[in-house]
């Protein structure tokens, strides 16, 4: 008896599509690349706080004081030209910790055009907020009053309403710049320990904890099963009733995973204590930096 191939496997399947040269990725592929984005970012990010920079020298517990005293500075503050002086003193504060200036301030950017522009955009029109319209948009018969509200006869952009979204925006901005330069030089662990060392509540540390290790648990269950899911289904086969059905999963997932968690660290003998590796001691150039940023803050909170 001579062995034949199957006439299925001689021809092409028709259930696959042809790729098309400029077919868009989905939704759900852009997300996942968007996911592993984030996970070389963070790699990136724990490299960046082993590099021979200023604030990887410094020890966790001056950095916290940093933003501490940095962020009361950004917040006190209430006019465009000091909020202009804190970034040019960040400045080389960020050269000198070599996090790489042009991804930072790219993050920094991204954050300040919409928490700082985008949130504070309404603010600059004469609808919400009255002043000197110096750009005309619009001319009605005449004003209206809605409830509470008030619109004037001749809407247009504010004098007034621009120096407030200026100044949220450079709030926005030094806030982030503070707080990144903080983050990207120093490890997640350091940051709990000098967290402990100011007595911040434990449970309030074993939240935070449990909570960003559960956020890479989370991320990388997402693109597992959404790897599973195309090895598995021919194109968009039932996509609404997949979606509805991994996050029941993923619910269920998490529901167990607490249960699990919860026993093990019962088991191990946890009391509630929330017991970390002591942090270095305090250097002299702890120290001698402590005393600069000190002085350097004090400078511009009295200017």
């Amino acid at each position: 008896m001579e062995n034949k191939i199957p006439t299925f496997l001689l021809s092409n399947n028709p259930l696959l599509p042809k790729a098309r040269a400029g077919t868009s990725s989905s939704f759900i592929d852009k997300g996942i690349r968007h996911i592993a984005g984030f996970y070389e970012t963070i790699f990136f990010q724990w490299e960046l706080s082993r590099k021979d920079g200023l604030f990887q020298r410094l020890n966790a517990r001056t950095k916290v004081l940093f933003l501490v005293f940095y962020i009361f500075v950004v917040s006190v503050k209430k006019d465009v030209s000091s909020e202009i002086l804190i970034a040019v003193f960040l400045l080389p504060l960020i050269v000198m910790s070599r996090v790489g200036i042009f991804a930072f301030y790219w993050k920094v950017f991204i954050a300040g055009f919409f928490f700082g522009v985008l949130a504070g955009l309404p603010a600059a029109f004469n609808i919400f907020l009255p002043g000197e319209p110096i750009y005309i948009i619009l001319e009605l018969q005449r004003a209206h009053d809605f409830w509470i509200y008030h619109i004037p006869q001749t809407i247009g952009i504010t004098r007034e309403g621009i120096l407030v979204v200026s100044m949220l925006t450079a709030r926005v901005a030094n806030s982030v710049t503070i707080t990144l330069l903080v983050i990207c030089t120093t490890p997640f662990a350091e940051l709990v320990k000098a967290l402990k060392a100011f007595r911040v509540p434990e449970y309030f540390l074993m939240i935070i904890t449990l909570s960003y290790k559960y956020a890479f648990i989370f991320l990388k269950m997402m693109r597992d099963m959404h790897t599973a899911k195309k090895a598995r289904l021919i194109g968009n086969a039932d996509a609404a009733g997949w979606i509805a059905g991994r996050i029941a999963c993923i619910f269920n997932k998490t529901q167990h995973r607490c249960d699990e968690l919860y026993k093990a660290m019962s088991g191990r003998g946890f009391t509630g204590d929330v017991k970390l590796a002591k942090l270095e001691h305090v250097k002299a150039v702890d120290i001698i930096a402590g005393a600069g940023l000190l002085t350097l803050w004090m400078f511009i909170l009295i200017v």
